[in-house]
């Protein structure tokens, strides 16, 4: 079912994540109860044939009565109460965008650097003046990539947060420092991503929930 437009009032920023019948229900759920108890709203988008690009992409074209997209994997969630604060901070500089910073390891020989899918935040007004990048997989890109590609090229601001704890290194991030992200990673101490959890192995990110709520 795709998300919907309630009323025609403007918000300054509105929350969405993405899931599927693959999901394990109590994913959503526990999600949900962690934006919660952090005081936020999360507007979940259910669809069983929706890929994750074309989800992207209907988000960002559709969704205008906001100033601000942010947009969270179905097991990616805040860890602390000043996330948001933090991620607003980084956005008042114009033609922005702030997210966590990943590698597509099976592109490019891994030489590729950009905000990830599961987590960022961007202002409408700038997907706009972009023309709205195709967020879907293409040649030599991952899901979510051209939007970061799109926005270097057009000389904007890209806003990394990076890995500060990893409970399973498994994979390689294009940069000098911050080189490795796996498993249960958390970014810039605010935001935690469990992966795989849309493929239904959810333990890792329920307890991790379980520990915040």
């Amino acid at each position: 079912m795709l998300f919907r437009k309630k009323s025609p009032q403007r918000s300054f920023c509105k929350i969405f994540s993405f899931y599927n019948h693959l999901v394990n229900p109590e994913v959503p759920a526990y999600q949900k109860a962690v934006f919660d108890t952090f005081g936020c709203s999360v507007n979940h988008v259910f669809d069983k044939k929706m890929s994750h690009g074309d989800f992207l992409n209907h988000i960002c074209r559709t969704v205008t009565d906001t100033d601000y997209l942010i947009v969270f994997d179905i097991d990616c969630i805040p860890t602390r109460s000043d996330w948001m604060a933090r991620l607003l901070d980084e956005l008042t500089e114009p033609d922005t965008i702030v997210g966590a910073a990943q590698t597509a390891n099976h592109l490019r020989d891994a030489q590729n650097l950009y905000v990830s899918p599961f987590f960022f935040a961007v202002s409408t007004a700038y997907l706009k003046k972009l023309g709205y990048p195709d967020m879907r997989i293409q040649p030599g890109m991952d899901a979510g990539q051209n939007l970061t590609e799109t926005i270097e090229r057009e000389n904007g601001h890209v806003r990394y947060w990076w890995p500060t704890h990893i409970e399973e290194e498994k994979w390689y991030l294009h940069h000098p420092e911050h080189n490795r992200f796996g498993l249960g990673t958390t970014y810039n101490d605010a935001v935690y991503h469990a992966f795989y959890s849309r493929d239904n192995l959810s333990a890792r990110f329920i307890e991790k929930c379980r520990s915040l709520i």
